[in-house]
């Protein structure tokens, strides 16, 4: 993996897992649902500020991919949330990374990428630690219920990676900008569909402001990344952004970390060596 492209890959898993944080935070104090839309829309002018000083151009099949992301994106957070009322935390957000790291990984295979054997089995110890760092123990049986809504959150967010990986370095992050409208906009719909509203308490604002702000330009490192590197190599990210949110619990929030969720984020930190020296 060049530089510049693992530099990216670093700053969009610090970045979005960071938001997610925040996030999580601020969906504490309000309806899920209204955090993950405004959050969205919040993002939009800070990655339209950001590919701008970038000189992004607008081409129009590289936006509509883009467009395409967002809607994989918004899917598989709406998806997630929807998953984590209904069924375990702790079964729905492994299965979601795990798929969204393994479906853009088969894809690239398919398509002709043959990583190195170092980088392959970086992915393999990534996708384990990834399972390991979002399952607790003995935090809920596991269900069907549980498990369906991670698998098709993964697919969204596997497709995403799929369709920013599509788009052409010349169009610089107008993909990300239109990623994000679109995400914004099916986010939206689905709270008006259920009858909630955008309106965000004031004990809410700072977390969803943050969550906007962060994902929004991690997300334009994540989409630098897409355009430049191998597709079974940057879909890792994706799948490694909960282990930030997690060690952020854990400084913060003081959430207790179960033994195996330690060794999944070591595995993390090996799968990323591997990847980037292979």
């Amino acid at each position: 993996m060049s530089a510049d492209v693992l530099t990216f890959v670093l700053l969009a898993i610090g970045l979005v897992g960071s938001a997610d944080f925040f996030g999580g935070l601020a969906s504490r104090r309000t309806n899920p649902f209204t955090v993950a839309a405004v959050s969205q829309w919040v993002g939009v002018p800070f990655i339209a500020v950001v590919a701008l000083v970038v000189g992004s151009e607008f081409i129009a099949r590289d936006v509509a991919f883009g467009a395409v992301a967002g809607v994989g994106s918004a899917t598989g957070v709406l998806a997630m949330y929807r998953g984590f009322s209904l069924g375990s935390v702790g079964i729905v957000a492994p299965v979601a990374a795990t798929v969204a790291a393994i479906v853009p990984i088969v894809v690239g295979l398919v398509g002709g990428e043959r990583p190195s054997t170092l980088v392959a089995v970086g992915l393999v110890l990534g996708v384990g630690s990834v399972i390991l760092v979002g399952y607790v123990p003995g935090k809920g049986s596991l269900s069907m219920t549980s498990v369906i809504h991670g698998v098709a959150a993964g697919i969204g967010f596997g497709g995403m990676v799929i369709a920013y990986a599509a788009t052409s370095e010349a169009s610089g992050l107008a993909p990300a900008f239109s990623g994000r409208v679109a995400a914004a906009t099916v986010a939206s719909i689905a709270v008006l569909a259920m009858g909630a509203s955008h309106r965000v308490p004031s004990n809410a604002v700072l977390g969803t402001f943050l969550a906007g702000a962060l994902a929004g330009i991690g997300m334009g490192f994540f989409v630098s990344a897409s355009q430049r590197g191998e597709l079974v190599v940057v879909g890792m990210a994706v799948a490694l952004f909960p282990a930030v949110t997690v060690v952020l619990a854990r400084l913060f929030l003081d959430d207790h970390l179960a033994a195996t969720q330690w060794v999944g984020l070591v595995g993390a930190v090996g799968a990323v060596a591997m990847i980037s020296i292979g």
